[in-house]
Formats: C-alpha cells, sequence, structure tokens
C-alpha cells in the first residue's frame, strides 16, 4: 500500500537504525511490536499469535507464525528517529539477516531467559563481534514458568564470551506477578549473581571501582550506574535488560538504553552515497529497492553512479517504510532508510555513489545445497522460470541458473524450510504449483595431478590463439592463481587480459559438473596473429584449454564440511554419540557441564543435512546444535554424486566454437 504523506524531516534529529536478532522463537518480533506501541508509534499492540504484527505483513509470516523477511519500521523516542529493522530468526534465512547487518547503527540481540542461548545466538554474535556492532542483550520472557534468570545469565557470559552489566533485576519471588527493579533500586539485592557478576565485569575494566568493590563501597548506585554506562559506550561491557515482550516488561529500559548507550553513526561523506541492502517486487511500482543514505540528499529524479551496473541511473521515485505501507517522499537525508524506483537492474549489495561502502565481513548464509525446480504443469515451464528470476533477485543467494537445453531450473538453497517457503511464494504471488526435487549436495572439483591443456584455435579464419596451458593442485583452501610465463611478443597484454578475464568462467562446472578450485593454472606457451587474432579468440579459446587440461589431469571431489558444537543433558550422551559414529563424524574430547554435556568436530554435509529434524525429536527441543559451514575436504567419486555439463562444455570444441561465435546459444541464461 503506498501513501502520500509522512511527518516531515526534523533537521538536527539523530537517526539509529536498530537490528532486532535473535534465534527462532526468542520473542523478537513482538518485543518490536512493543517498541512500537510504547512511543505511541502505533495505537494498538501487535500480535504475532493473532497474525496482526506490522513487521510480518507476508501471508506466509502471519500463516506461520515466524518472520521470513527483513522489514524496517520507524518511530521517534526521545529527540531521536529510530528505524527498527526486524530479522528472521531461522537460520534458513540467515540471508536476510547479512543484508541488514550491513546498515545498521546497533543491534538488540534477543535471548529467551527459557531456552537460553541456542544454535543461531552463537552465529549472531560471532558475526556482531567481527563487525564491532554495539549490542543490548534483551532477555525475554522471565515470566515463563520454571525461567532461572541467573542461570540464563551466568551461561550466556559463558557461552559467547560476553562481559554482562545488567541495567535492571527482575524480581520473580511472586512467579504470578513477575517485577523488574532500575538499577539504582537493587540494593537489596546486590549480592543476587546476576548483579554481583555485573559489578565484577566492571571491576575487571576500572582499577578505581577495582579498589571500591574489593572493599564493598558499592553502595552508591547511581555512581555505579554511571561507570557502567561509561563501559558499556566504549564496548568494554554490554548492558542486558530484562522484560517480558508478552507482558510489556522492560520495554521502557530497553527503549531508553537504545537511546542512550548507541552512539550515533559518525559520517563526514561529502557527497551523496548510499548503500542497497533489500530488492523486492511491488504489484504496482516494480522493482523497489530498500537502501541507507550515507551523505548527502538524494532526491527523486536526481542521477546518481551504480558500482555494480558501472553507470549512471536515474530514480524515479523515493518512498519511506511506514508501519508496513510505503510513503511517497521527495528527497532522503544522512542516516536514513528509504526506498526507490529505477528503470535500471539494481540489485542487492550496490553502493550508490562513488564512496567505498562494501561489506568485506563474512556471511552467515552459504549456500551448499542444490535443488532443482519443476513445474507441476509443463505449460507453466515459462512462467516458473520468470518467477524464479524475480525471486533470485530478492535473494542472490539462491544463484538461480536456468538451462535451457536441459529445460531445467537449478537453485542453491540454505536449508528444507526455505524450499518450503520457496515453494508457498511460487502458488501465492505467482499461482504456480512447484515441485522442488530432494536436496543434493553441491561439491567442489580440485586437481588430482599436474597436466598440461593444449588448444589450437584458428579455424575457420579470421582467428587465431594457440595456447598451452599447466594445471596444478594447490593447497585446500586456497583457490586459484593464475600467471603466465609467455613473453608480451607472443601474446600481447590486450590479450592476455582476455585470458585473465576468462579464467573464472572457465572454472565454473569442471568435468564431474562442479566448480573447481584450488589449483595454480599457469600459461606456459602461446602465440598471437598480427593479422588474424582477435580479443574474442582468447576469450574463446581459453576455457578449451583449461578444460582439456583438467581433464587430462583428472579431478578429485571435494565435499563441503560441518564444524558442530552440540550441548544437550548427559542422559542423551550416548543416543548423541550413536548418531555421530553413524555419520563418520571426527569428535573432539568431551567436556561436562554440570548436567550438560559438550562435543564439537566435525562431519560431512552430506551426512548431516537432516540431522537437525532428528537431533530435536530426540532432545525435545531442549538442545542446542550449532552447524557451520568449515571448508571442503577431498572424498571419493561416485557415480552418484557426478553431475552432468550443463550447456555446452568446452571439451565438445565444435560446438562450443559455434556456440561462441554466436551460432545458437544454448548454455545457461
Amino acid at each position: 500500500m503506498l501513501r502520500s504523506s509522512l511527518p516531515k524531516f526534523m533537521t538536527g534529529k539523530t537517526v539509529l537504525t536498530i537490528g532486532v536478532l535473535a534465534h527462532v522463537d526468542a520473542g523478537k518480533t513482538s518485543i518490536t511490536e512493543c517498541l512500537l506501541h510504547h512511543t505511541g508509534a502505533t495505537k494498538s499492540l501487535g500480535s504475532v499469535d493473532k497474525g496482526s504484527a506490522i513487521t510480518d505483513g507476508l501471508t506466509m509470516e502471519k500463516s506461520r507464525g515466524i518472520s521470513i523477511k527483513a522489514s524496517s519500521v520507524n518511530f521517534f523516542w526521545q529527540d531521536r528517529l529510530f528505524q527498527l529493522v526486524d530479522t528472521p530468526g531461522h537460520i534458513d534465512f540467515s540471508a536476510e539477516v547479512d543484508r541488514s547487518l550491513s546498515i545498521l547503527d546497533g543491534v538488540i540481540l534477543v535471548v529467551s531467559a527459557k531456552e537460553g542461548v541456542q544454535a543461531h545466538t552463537l552465529n549472531l554474535w560471532e558475526s556482531l563481534l567481527e563487525r564491532k556492532l554495539p549490542v543490548i542483550v534483551f532477555f525475554n520472557k522471565i515470566d515463563r514458568d520454571g525461567v532461572d534468570v541467573e542461570h540464563a545469565f551466568l551461561e550466556f557470559e559463558k557461552d559467547i564470551g560476553a562481559k554482562l552489566f545488567a541495567l535492571n533485576y527482575p524480581d520473580l519471588s511472586n512467579p504470578d506477578l513477575p517485577k523488574l527493579l532500575p538499577f539504582t533500586n537493587c540494593g537489596n539485592h546486590m549480592e543476587t549473581t546476576i548483579l554481583d557478576k555485573s559489578l565484577e565485569n566492571l571491576a575487571e575494566c576500572d582499577e578505581t571501582f577495582f579498589a571500591q568493590y574489593l572493599e564493598g563501597e558499592t553502595s552508591d548506585l547511581s555512581q555505579v550506574l554511571e561507570k557502567g554506562k561509561q563501559y558499556i559506550k566504549t564496548g568494554a561491557l554490554n548492558a542486558s535488560v530484562f522484560g517480558s515482550a508478552k507482558l510489556g516488561l522492560g520495554i521502557d529500559e530497553l527503549l531508553n538504553s537504545i537511546s542512550t548507550l548507541i552512539p550515533p553513526p559518525k559520517s563526514d561523506l561529502s557527497t551523496t552515497a548510499a548503500k542497497v541492502f533489500k530488492v523486492t517486487f511491488h504489484e504496482k511500482n516494480g522493482r523497489l529497492a530498500y537502501l541507507k543514505l550515507y551523505g548527502g540528499l538524494l532526491k527523486s529524479k536526481d542521477v546518481i553512479r551504480s558500482q555494480q551496473l558501472d553507470k549512471e541511473i536515474k530514480i524515479n521515485q523515493i518512498f519511506k517504510p511506514q508501519l508496513g505501507d510505503l510513503v511517497q517522499v521527495s528527497e532522503l537525508h544522512p542516516g536514513e532508510i528509504g526506498v526507490i524506483t529505477t528503470s535500471d537492474r539494481i540489485l542487492s549489495g550496490d553502493v550508490l555513489g562513488s564512496e567505498n561502502l562494501g561489506d568485506p565481513y563474512s556471511k552467515m548464509s552459504k549456500a551448499i545445497l542444490g535443488v532443482q525446480v519443476i513445474a507441476k504443469d509443463e505449460k507453466e515451464y515459462q512462467k516458473l522460470g520468470e518467477a524464479l528470476e524475480i525471486l533470485q533477485i530478492e535473494d542472490p543467494v539462491l544463484d538461480f541458473k536456468w538451462f535451457k537445453e536441459e529445460k531445467e531450473f537449478h537453485l542453491k538453497i540454505l536449508g528444507p524450510i526455505q524450499t518450503e517457503v520457496l515453494k508457498e511464494n511460487l502458488v501465492q504471488r505467482w499461482g504456480i504449483d512447484a515441485e522442488f526435487l530432494t536436496p543434493k549436495v553441491i561439491y567442489k572439483e580440485t586437481p588430482s595431478k599436474s597436466a598440461e591443456g593444449y588448444v589450437r584455435y584458428w579455424m575457420p579464419k579470421p582467428c587465431w590463439a594457440i595456447m598451452t596451458f599447466l594445471i596444478e593442485p594447490a593447497p585446500l583452501g586456497s583457490g586459484i592463481s593464475f600467471t603466465s610465463k609467455v613473453r608480451t611478443t607472443d601474446i600481447s597484454n590486450k590479450y592476455m587480459n582476455e585470458v585473465k578475464r576468462a579464467i573464472p568462467g572457465s572454472l565454473k562446472q569442471g568435468i564431474h559438473g562442479y566448480e573447481v578450485t584450488d589449483l595454480s593454472i599457469t600459461l606456459i606457451e602461446g602465440s598471437e596473429h598480427t593479422a588474424h587474432s582477435n580479443p574474442g579468440d582468447f576469450l574463446l579459446a581459453t576455457p578449451m584449454g583449461v578444460l582439456r587440461g583438467l581433464e587430462n589431469a583428472g579431478t578429485d571431489l571435494l565435499e563441503p564440511m560441518y564444524a558442530f558444537e552440540i550441548k544437550a543433558n548427559q542422559d542423551l550422551l550416548g543416543s548423541v554419540s550413536s548418531d555421530l559414529n553413524q555419520m563418520n563424524a571426527q569428535i573432539d574430547s568431551t567436556v561436562f557441564d554440570r548436567d550438560f554435556f559438550i562435543i564439537a568436530g566435525s562431519v560431512s554435509v552430506a551426512s548431516a543435512m537432516n540431522y537437525s529434524i532428528k537431533f530435536n525429536a530426540t532432545t525435545s527441543g531442549k538442545g542446542r546444535l550449532k552447524l557451520t559451514l568449515d571448508g571442503y575436504k577431498k572424498t571419493t567419486t561416485t557415480d552418484d554424486k557426478i553431475r552432468g555439463y550443463k550447456g555446452v562444455s568446452p571439451l565438445d570444441e565444435s560446438q562450443w566454437i559455434l556456440h561462441m561465435r554466436g551460432a545458437f546459444k544454448a548454455d545457461e541464461r
């Protein structure tokens, strides 16, 4: 829905972009709704259970009760404009979280006080630590039966490795009427684990307070709180707030915390600069690009450079997200999130302007499973392909490939829940009933030994490109290297540039159908022709020579590996150990912690692909299983793992030449 009015931007106001992150079902969206209601942005409190949450606007989100797409909402508090980004909590949608993290100034990390630290909490924390984002930890659901807030606090510190400082204290002496005490009113509770640990953490940061702490001189809680806040602002301590989204407890303290403890972003950009973090398709307005402006003013009808497209693009319209709607505006100010329309094919991750706003940090979303999608009605083949192209634009991690010759559609996915959502998406948005075949592991290839690949492309003239490539195995994880020993008198720089440009594409599919990595390619001989050679000849010939070298060398398959960490009750050690042995997992020594055991190690993705479902059943949802992609290792090559080459193979030289010279196009689109 589009509106045409919005409260005007107030000059001089601080704009903060805050992400709300959590493991699934920790109460993240409920807290977002509480913040909106508490600040007066909404008149009634939205509910996830009732399907009335503003940030869960998709039909699938309402029916499933989970966030699938990141959404942005605004509210004002203490003369600051807060842009709250509610992100999905399920690991299958972590690509949405990755994209959102790139534009945040600070984070509210929601942890269920009942379940404590969960698998995705660890993933999120590692990303936040790498980016050095300020974090307020909100312990939610303190009203739940059997909750142990002391244990949740200490477990977070131990598992995460953070030093917490509690800004309030949950008084659960009457379980039916939980209360929250501000830090300055906690004089009678300072010996509790939560508050004593908070003081201990502060003492480790401040020598003066350390002496006071040892002498027991901590009665001036206002002074202690101010010292705590100083170290929270520097990042030496992390603020924690207890509360309950269900009861509306702790929301005021949370608001004051993000308002006073998360520093405003520093920006000295003099030119207009923006980062695109999300792209969607609107029924009437077409492609919508969500962006955050980092410098200057951005106005409708402005022309600005797209770094991805490497050209100038025109901004047609500008909108702002407003409580689930889009409101048209004439301009954006620094720090603001907006939505633009343009006739160009803008994509997520693009940077507008000339500034360097790249996102070099590691990603949680690494797709290692592949699925083939089939239209149940063959007449919808073309329609399905077009729909998948749109979904790929909205989520580039899908890496959609359309193989025309085989009439096949292939996607990369993060997990089975994502497949279910994609299937629903196709039905709801396009009325297409599609079948997703069983996910398969995406292997990689690496040369088995050293070998040469010779190519002579000299017919039909005018053309000339003759080269010999030496293909050599390289250490696991080293990637691809290319060097040339050919003199510029034999192959000039303008042709050598085309060889370098062709190398990455040459390795997209090896002789077993997978991307090739961990190899060294050396051009050891070659020649050009003064009359017949042109740059396109070397672009065409390079894949032929490289693939011939790989064929002569043979390739081994590399399978993706998970690093796993399991924490569960000791009663389940036998069952879990049996599961790990059946999966041929490499297991480190077991660590025991009170009633729990902790096991870490590595296991192949193929073996553990569906283990999370079995693990949750075995532990009744009370265990913690963290799986992290941890590189590749060699595996046996069997017929069931090998894939056929999609499109025209450079090894079929006559067909490849015809294809590259435009006689026909049968490769992937």
